[in-house]
């Protein structure tokens, strides 16, 4: 359940949703992502240096596809040598690169964020949402919890054997 949970949260990231609610238009700008969001009030920026991951994803990928460029490039013109054009044409591939996916990095890496550490009760998302799941766990783990000591208690003293001598009411 939880790998399909999470396979949900990932796939709202790469279609640039919040993670928690799947709600979309999470950017004012193509750069200007509001800091929560407007359905279920998930706090995008959970911790600080939040956004580093956000910037390694897209730079990582930003030179896999520079270089992906080039050696199409080189493949294309082979046997001749490329010109200084390709490695310029290189340089531009990855700088737009940067800039397409600069939201989708967001979305994606708030939902890896997210997978990896769910929500708590200090998230302030609405009631509702992805922590309901979690109070229905907290609440069977207390029923069960108290469920032995009360079997063990009555073990030990059963009805009509109070400590006073009278039976219990």
């Amino acid at each position: 359940m939880a790998s399909s949970r999470a396979g949900a949260i990932l796939k709202r990231g790469f279609l640039r949703r919040c993670p928690v609610c799947g709600r979309g238009h999470l950017f004012k700008h193509w750069t200007k992502m509001v800091a929560r969001c407007p359905r279920c009030a998930y706090h995008f920026h959970r911790a600080p240096g939040q956004w580093l991951g956000s910037w390694f994803l897209n730079v990582c990928l930003a030179q896999m596809i520079g270089v992906l460029f080039l050696i199409i490039a080189v493949i294309a013109a082979w046997p001749e040598p490329v010109g200084a054009g390709v490695a310029v044409g290189a340089v531009l591939v990855t700088a737009l690169w940067v800039l397409f996916f600069f939201p989708f990095s967001r979305t994606i890496w708030c939902a890896i964020d997210l997978a990896m550490k769910p929500l708590d009760f200090g998230d302030d998302v609405a009631p509702g949402f992805e922590l309901q799941d979690e109070i229905d766990t907290f609440l069977a783990e207390q029923t069960r919890a108290g469920t032995p000591e009360s079997e063990q208690e009555r073990a030990e003293h059963p009805p009509g054997d109070a400590e006073d001598g009278k039976a219990p009411s």
